[in-house]
């Protein structure tokens, strides 16, 4: 009696642990963005910066990727977004290559402020929580851009220095945060992974507003260097979801 009540308690454990896995797996859910560089991305010109970097969609690898190029250069690429879910699907992933790094000693100031690689998420503004200056600022650059200009944003990195894991204000706005994922040459794929949720609460002290967008970026117009990166597969994923 004693071994048919533990099998039992064993089968009634094995039941239960396939209950939890099946109902993770159906709360799983993976959203895909478009390839890079194909609509319904868009590119992103600023003002003052005369060099524009270079966006090729192309396969690498049997993989769907933009090869970012940036020669005394800056611009992006840039995906709107309005129905992405944060609560829902917190994680961004992404896979990038980079070919030829850029090489600065400091990247924390206007004059290094340049990367091979970065991908942006872009959060809508909230005039409640803004000074009456920084609003008057973002009429003056809304009337220079030509359109609405998102709120606080969270810049992921490939640094030339600076080590995963590292936080700065970006120097030309603190509404702006940089992440630097790693640095240095990357010839090989690799896979990243982040909690933009979980970021935006630590970065910014307070739970993230709707997205509005993602871009893409190789810039190199404050250094007048040179880098080559690739970007491809993009996707908001529910956490637990297999990489």
């Amino acid at each position: 009696m004693r071994a048919v009540g533990r099998r039992r308690v064993h089968l009634v454990v094995a039941y239960a642990a396939l209950v939890l896995v099946l109902g993770a797996i159906a709360g799983a859910e993976e959203r895909p963005l478009p390839p890079p560089a194909e609509a319904p991305w868009e590119p992103l010109r600023f003002p003052r910066v005369e060099r524009a970097s270079r966006y090729e969609p192309m396969e690498v690898d049997g993989v769907r990727a933009v090869r970012a190029e940036s020669e005394c250069s800056a611009s992006a690429l840039l995906l709107r977004l309005e129905d992405v879910d944060l609560r829902r699907t917190p994680l961004l992933r992404w896979r990038w290559r980079v070919e030829r790094p850029l090489d600065l000693t400091d990247e924390r100031h206007k004059g290094g402020d340049d990367f091979a690689a970065r991908v942006y998420v872009m959060f809508r503004f909230e005039p409640a929580r803004a000074s009456w200056l920084e609003r008057a600022r973002r009429r003056v650059a809304e009337a220079l851009y030509g359109r609405e200009i998102p709120g606080n944003a969270i810049n992921y990195v490939w640094s030339s220095r600076e080590p995963a894991g590292a936080v700065w204000d970006n120097p030309y706005t603190a509404s702006s945060k940089m992440v630097s994922l790693g640095a240095g040459a990357l010839p090989e794929w690799r896979s990243e992974e982040v909690d933009v949720w979980s970021d935006y609460r630590r970065l910014f002290g307070a739970d993230p507003p709707a997205i509005v967008g993602v871009a893409l970026m190789s810039d190199s117009d404050d250094s007048c260097g040179r880098a080559e990166a690739w970007l491809a597969e993009l996707r908001f994923a529910t956490r637990g979801t297999p990489p």
